[in-house]
């Protein structure tokens, strides 16, 4: 046998007789012409699906106007919903009752507000403008607490609330009294706190008060207010912090033990101390609404600044670097605490 031989083209039948090779539909031999004429079509069906996807794809240029939208300005849509809800707001009637001109006119300030937001954006206004970025940090946090913000709390979530924080909601206490000082200069003797405790001595005796400021070289600490009621807020202000918090467990009439300060020695002589009063819930709840939301949308945006934090790579310039990280860290415990302890007293 030849090896060269080739396969002849015409096939031999069965009862030896040759035949014609297959037409252009006939399946059971090759040809090309049906080959190639399928590839092509194959081809260009692929190509029409794929160019059909591209050019309907979101973000791509369209010259038709979805059904949902009443506009696309630079391929940014208009909502139809906006259009009505800003029509109807604009002309404080039903949207079926504006005529066709003041859609129009409607429709062109939402065109024109469009146009300013991305040029806006162009410019980078988010990043560089304050107005801007007060705005838009001012957006997504109501859009973070925008369920606390809608959502009215049952009667029983509100009276838990003011039992956890019962204290808060009290009248506002009053104090008449009078600040009496041994300078800073007389102070710093051997003697001073002997004197002024010989002081505080007289005036639980009865003492009259201009005697004891004269025999013991006192003076009367802001005058003006001395004997005036104020309320705890105001003497507080006035006495400062340590002072103050010595003077809150004083009875009427009582003198406090002397108190060592920056600007010499006190003692405090209680004339009137109108303690604060707890008031009851019927009394306070809307204060008691207005604080729960308040805390409910503190707790989300806490939670939201976490989030974002934690998937954030924020740098921080070398020198300041280990404080800042130190002062989130403290801020973190402490509000994990603060949690921790609101959780325990919500407990039963």
């Amino acid at each position: 046998m030849n090896v060269h031989d080739t396969v002849p083209q015409d096939a031999v039948a069965a009862d030896g007789k040759s035949r014609p090779a297959g037409g252009f539909w006939d399946i059971r031999s090759v040809n090309q012409a049906r080959s190639i004429t399928f590839f092509s079509l194959g081809a260009a069906i692929g190509l029409a699906i794929a160019g059909y996807g591209l050019f309907t794809a979101k973000g791509t240029v369209t010259h038709v106007v979805p059904a949902e939208n009443v506009a696309l300005v630079n391929q940014r849509p208009i909502l139809r919903t906006d259009f009505i809800a800003q029509t109807e707001t604009e002309l404080g009637k039903p949207f079926k009752e504006a005529t066709l001109a003041e859609r129009l006119k409607v429709l062109d300030e939402m065109v024109r507000e469009e146009l300013f937001v991305q040029r806006g954006l162009e410019l980078d206004f988010p990043g560089t403008d304050p107005d801007t970025r007060s705005a838009l940090v001012a957006a997504v946090e109501q859009q973070v607490v925008a369920d606390v913000t809608t959502h009215q709390p049952a009667e029983d979530e509100l009276r838990k609330f003011f039992e956890e924080h019962r204290s808060n909601y009290a009248t506002e206490g009053t104090m008449t009294l009078h600040n009496l000082l041994l300078p800073k200069a007389k102070a710093a003797g051997p003697d001073a706190m002997a004197t002024v405790q010989k002081a505080a001595e007289a005036l639980r005796a009865h003492a009259p008060l201009a005697e004891v400021l004269k025999t013991y070289g006192l003076t009367e600490v802001v005058p003006e207010h001395a004997g005036d009621e104020q309320f705890y807020f105001a003497q507080k202000v006035h006495l400062g912090e340590a002072i103050f918090a010595h003077t809150l467990t004083l009875d009427d009439g009582e003198v406090s033990e002397p108190v060592t300060a920056g600007d010499g020695i006190h003692i405090v002589q209680m004339v009137k101390n109108a303690k604060p009063l707890p008031l009851t819930f019927e009394r306070v709840r809307s204060q008691v609404l207005t604080e729960f939301i308040a805390t409910a949308k503190k707790k989300l945006e806490d939670a939201d600044l976490r989030y974002l934090r934690d998937k954030a790579d924020i740098l921080v310039a070398d020198d300041y670097a280990a404080d800042y990280e130190k002062a989130q860290t403290e801020k973190d415990t402490e509000k994990d605490a603060e949690a921790a302890k609101q959780a325990k007293a919500g407990q039963p």
